[in-house]
């Protein structure tokens, strides 16, 4: 247990992740990608984002097709390849408050808010399941801010840092026995759900299991999550009713022009076409394999955490960073330190270098591998512990 640990121990933790952020952010600074950033403040993605938001306060309907692209222009953002707000309303409400700001100075809070927020909760998910090994700490700073995928997060102002913190609190909350907090945060699923789908199916069935450690915890957390998705819905639904069936429409059926990170698309790459018959059996491989670990065992979320990121029906390189939640927790969840190291070390090689290479080659049809090999890899590591039912100790 970490309140056992001795003092200094966390110390030289903290201060390998504290480290290995300052020198992920020096280098980022070096190669000229801050600077990057600021110059891109207006014009990425989270323009796009914040555009519904500004739209509705000033009035202006972001699901009204015959107006939004005008109205994304009055506002002072590119209304982007759809013929709608990209996101559905309870994003639009959601982010009012940013809605308020000019873009740029919404686009400095939002990136600095989800960066500071995974950070602060990554490294209490590392002081909780890994809190002797330094060597995670480090890797996992370093992946929070200078892998491939985190990059791209930063460039482009996308969700992924809100996300991986969000992943993090749950898993947090939940073994603090906090299940209406946790249920509370399932509500930014909402926000680009495909990501999570295995994720869900796996916090609900390890919530409802019988003869869980608490099952009223578990019905507690089921019922407030489901309770306060469907009153999300509802209200943001009954607010802007015009956003159905205009997003359907203009949104969900229309194939986006970026080529998707999923299995998919990487099977269609390593075998032509006929990949994407493949796609599905090997899926069901994967959610064979997944149903051998006790929902009750501390090997069942990073296994379907991990598999949540593969078998994503549309992602993109950066939701990748998702990987960092159910690496850490699967070396926490090993009895061996050669193993939680070794799983810690791999995924670190996979999301820093592997997914660089594949960015600078224009190779991104292939990332879906990377998330591929982190499922396998988390999955080999805690084969021997899959049907453990109790509660893992720190790897010693």
């Amino acid at each position: 247990m970490a309140a056992s640990l001795p003092h200094v121990s966390r110390r030289r933790a903290d201060v390998a992740y504290i480290a290995a952020l300052a020198v992920a952010v020096t280098v980022l600074a070096l190669l000229g990608v801050i600077q990057l950033r600021i110059d891109k403040l207006g014009a990425d993605d989270f323009s796009r984002i914040w555009t519904g938001s500004r739209a509705f306060l000033s009035g202006a309907d972001p699901y009204d097709a015959t107006t939004w692209a005008e109205t994304a222009v009055r506002v002072g953002a590119d209304p982007g390849d759809t013929a709608v707000y990209l996101y559905p309303p309870w994003v639009v409400l959601a982010l009012l408050p940013l809605g308020v700001l000019q873009v740029r100075v919404a686009s400095v809070l939002w990136t600095v808010t989800g960066l500071v927020a995974a950070v602060v909760a990554v490294r209490a998910l590392l002081r909780t399941y890994l809190p002797e090994l330094d060597l995670a700490h480090g890797l996992v700073g370093l992946m929070l801010v200078i892998s491939a995928p985190a990059t791209v997060t930063l460039l482009t102002g996308q969700w992924t840092f809100f996300f991986v913190a969000t992943l993090a609190a749950i898993v947090l909350c939940l073994r603090a026995r906090r299940p209406t907090a946790a249920g509370l945060l399932m509500v930014v699923f909402l926000f680009k759900p495909p990501l999570f789908v295995f994720t869900s199916a796996a916090l609900a069935v390890r919530a409802l299991w019988p003869r869980g450690a608490d099952p009223r915890t578990g019905r507690r957390f089921a019922l407030v999550a489901l309770g306060a998705g469907i009153a999300t819905v509802t209200v943001s639904w009954l607010i802007v009713p015009s956003w159905w069936p205009a997003w359907l429409e203009h949104v969900a059926a229309v194939q986006l022009a970026i080529e998707p990170v999923t299995l998919q698309t990487l099977l269609i790459r390593l075998v032509g076409p006929s990949g994407g018959w493949i796609a599905a059996p090997v899926l069901l491989v994967m959610v064979a394999a997944a149903l051998q670990f006790d929902p009750r065992g501390d090997g069942w979320l990073p296994v379907w955490f991990a598999l949540s990121s593969v078998g994503v029906v549309y992602s993109n390189t950066y939701d990748l960073l998702l990987l960092v939640v159910p690496l850490v927790l699967a070396a926490g969840a090993s009895d061996s330190r050669w193993r939680a190291s070794l799983v810690i070390v791999v995924g670190a090689v996979l999301l820093i270098i592997v997914m660089w290479y594949l960015h600078t080659t224009d190779a991104r049809g292939y990332a879906a591998g990377v998330a591929l090999l982190v499922f396998v890899v988390i999955t080999a590591a805690l084969w021997p512990e899959r049907r453990r039912s109790r509660s893992a100790s720190p790897p010693s």
